[in-house]
């Protein structure tokens, strides 16, 4: 299927074509060493998110920071529009990526490339077309709330029943504040996005859902998925350590915080390991958002009711050993815990 969608872009004709597998939206396929190209998830595909992909990586490449270049058609369009979807070709960023967090020290790098990423995009003269909201909260609330709401959902309505109530009850304290600090994030920097060369964290991939908000969601989804061990659909422990290795890495290397940012880093984790439990329910009741495993899952549903499932059991941990990210932040980013 790439092949012949691939030969109408400006590049030559590729040796080697191998699809990747894992992620959870696009279909990607490596071209050779150099390039990556992929059919974007259709809720990912909108002009204004190319035109926003466009800015973010062209100004990363103005700074110096490694991020994918945008290659276009033969006819000098950003993406190839076909009756089976929307097609993109970009450079491959060197290095590999990790599924997993193996110790503090990828943690710390991690936090590290975040911060550059930051730092670089705060000068960023651009006014964001999209408006996915990936880390719109009370819309993500509202949605599985109307989701819940809808006849046609009722056969699956009791499956997350009883976590959509605990996800309210324990988010709601959490919720970011108005007024904070609007700054250009990247959305998505869950551990498979970061690039590795060796035990160096080198730069940020899948920059589609760049716009901006406080920076404590990239914090937050950062905590979450690299406090973790095991894949996103495992139960597993809240790893202190590891926050405190994102906290010196950011401290190190990324934006000086206000201090109402500040007070939320202690919590920022658990909010956004909540609301991704919140769109997990809601995939399982509507059956059309995230990627699965057919191997391992009989059903998108199954899948979904995991993943929601480990991410309750990551907060529900997260809130036990909340005193020690507590004393964490307090050496780090000093004692303004209560905002």
């Amino acid at each position: 299927m790439p092949s012949a969608r691939l030969a109408r872009f400006a590049i030559e004709r590729p040796s080697r074509i191998i699809q990747h597998h894992q992620g959870l939206m696009h279909q990607t396929w490596f071209v050779d060493d150099d390039y990556v190209f992929q059919r974007l998830h259709p809720k990912l595909s909108s002009a204004a998110i190319v035109s926003d992909y466009r800015a973010v990586t062209e100004h990363l490449a103005r700074k110096g920071i490694p991020a994918p270049r945008l290659i276009p058609t033969r006819d000098g369009e950003s993406v190839l529009v076909d009756d089976d979807g929307w097609w993109r070709l970009t450079t491959r960023v060197p290095g590999i990526t990790r599924e997993k967090v193996r110790n503090p020290s990828d943690a710390e790098a991690g936090a590290r490339a975040l911060g550059r990423f930051h730092v670089a995009m705060a000068d960023l003269d651009f006014t964001f077309g999209s408006t996915h909201p990936l880390h719109d909260t009370p819309g993500h609330l509202a949605r599985l709330a109307a989701s819940q709401a809808d006849p046609k959902n009722a056969k699956c309505a009791g499956l997350i029943a009883e976590a959509a109530a605990e996800i309210r009850k324990e988010i709601t304290p959490l919720m970011l504040p108005e007024g904070l600090p609007s700054r250009v994030v990247h959305g998505d920097p869950k551990i498979s996005n970061v690039m590795f060369d060796g035990d160096d964290a080198v730069g940020l991939i899948d920059l589609d859902t760049c716009n901006r908000h406080s920076v404590l969601v990239d914090l937050g989804d950062a905590v979450r998925s690299w406090c973790r061990d095991g894949y996103e659909d495992e139960l597993q422990r809240f790893h202190v350590d590891r926050f405190e290795a994102i906290l010196r890495g950011y401290a190190a290397e990324g934006l000086e915080l206000a201090e109402s940012e500040r007070a939320r880093l202690v919590d920022c984790g658990r909010l956004i390991t909540l609301e991704l439990a919140s769109r997990f329910a809601r995939d399982v009741l509507e059956d059309d958002y995230f990627a699965w495993d057919a191997e391992r899952y009989d059903s998108r549903r199954a899948h979904n009711l995991a993943r929601m499932q480990s991410m309750l059991h990551l907060a529900r941990d997260m809130a036990a050993r909340r005193a020690d990210a507590e004393a964490a932040v307090a050496r780090h980013f000093g004692e303004l815990l209560d905002g």
